[in-house]
C-alpha cells in the first residue's frame, strides 16, 4: 500500500503541476512506467479541485455552461496542458498526410498548425458542453462524471503506452520507461473501476426523490459502461492509426489518447444518465 501511494505521488508529479513534484523524485531518476497503474488515481486527484469548483459555482448561481468552462480550464491549468499539447501535436502530425519521419518531425515542432488548433478547440468545446449538460441535471452529477472520465482516460493512456511499441526513440515516453503489459492492464482496469463507481454515484444523485436507489445505481453503472465502450472504440481506432502511420506511440499520441477517451467517457455519461 505504501509503495502504491509513492507511485501515486510520482504519477501526480509527472501528470500535473500539483505540489508532490519536488519530493516525489527525491531519490533521483525513476522509471515512471512502473507507476502506470497509479495514473488513474493521479487523474482523479487532478480533477478533484475542478470538480469541486463546478459544484460551488453552480450553487452560487452561475450558469452551468460558464461553470463548466471554469472547471475544465482549471483542470487544463492543473495538468499544465500536458495532454492538450499532445493532442494538438498529434493532429498536426497525422493529418498532414506525410510519412512517419516527417510526421514525427512536425509533432516535435513547438508551433501549432491548423489541424492542431482545430483539435484543441474541438476538445475544449466538447468537454465544456458535455460537463455543462451533466451539471444542468445536478452539479454533483457533472462533478462525478469529471472525476470518472479523468481517471479512466488516464488508465486508457497507460494501456496504450504499454501496448504499442515506441515510435520515437529518445522521446519523452521512451526516456521515462515504458510500462509492461501487466502494468498497462492494471491501469486500464483501475480506471474503468473508478469510472463505474463514480457512474453509480452519479446515477443515484441524478435519479431524484422517490426513485429506486438500486435501479438508479444500475443506470449509472450502465452510463459508465457506455462511456467505456465509446472509449475502447476510440482507443482501438487510434492504436490502429498510430501503428499504420507512425509504427507505434509517442508521448504526444498518449496525450491525444487521454483527450479523446475523456470526451468519449463524458459522452457516455451525458447520453445515459437521467
Amino acid at each position: 500500500m505504501i509503495a502504491f501511494l509513492h507511485s501515486v505521488l510520482r504519477a501526480t508529479a509527472f501528470l500535473t503541476r500539483l505540489p508532490p513534484a519536488a519530493r516525489a523524485f527525491a531519490g533521483g531518476p525513476y522509471p515512471l512506467g512502473r507507476d502506470a497503474p497509479a495514473f488513474p488515481v493521479a487523474g482523479l486527484v487532478a480533477a478533484l479541485l475542478p470538480a469541486g469548483l463546478l459544484i460551488v459555482l453552480c450553487r452560487l448561481g452561475l450558469d452551468p455552461l460558464a461553470a463548466a468552462a471554469f472547471a475544465v480550464l482549471t483542470l487544463v491549468a492543473l495538468t499544465g496542458a500536458l495532454h492538450e499539447d499532445g493532442l494538438g501535436d498529434t493532429a498536426d502530425g497525422l493529418f498532414g498526410h506525410r510519412d512517419a519521419e516527417a510526421a514525427l518531425a512536425i509533432m516535435k515542432d513547438s508551433r501549432i498548425g491548423t489541424y492542431g488548433a482545430l483539435a484543441l478547440m474541438g476538445s475544449l468545446l466538447l468537454r465544456i458542453t458535455l460537463v455543462a449538460d451533466l451539471a444542468v441535471r445536478q452539479p454533483t452529477v457533472g462533478a462525478l462524471a469529471m472525476l470518472g472520465a479523468a481517471a479512466a482516460s488516464r488508465g486508457a493512456m497507460a494501456w496504450l503506452w504499454s501496448a504499442l511499441p515506441t515510435a520515437d526513440r529518445g522521446g519523452l515516453a521512451d526516456r521515462v520507461g515504458r510500462p509492461g503489459p501487466a502494468a498497462g492492464r492494471r491501469a486500464a482496469l483501475l480506471g474503468a473501476a473508478l469510472a463505474v463507481l463514480t457512474g453509480a454515484a452519479a446515477g443515484v444523485l441524478a435519479a431524484g426523490e422517490g426513485a429506486s436507489l438500486e435501479a438508479a445505481a444500475v443506470r449509472g453503472v450502465g452510463a459508465a459502461f457506455l462511456g467505456l465502450a465509446f472509449a475502447l472504440l476510440v482507443l482501438f481506432r487510434l492504436a490502429g492509426i498510430l501503428m499504420r502511420r507512425l509504427g507505434g506511440q509517442t508521448g504526444d499520441t498518449l496525450g491525444a489518447a487521454q483527450q479523446l477517451t475523456e470526451i468519449a467517457l463524458l459522452l457516455g455519461f451525458a447520453l445515459a444518465l437521467p
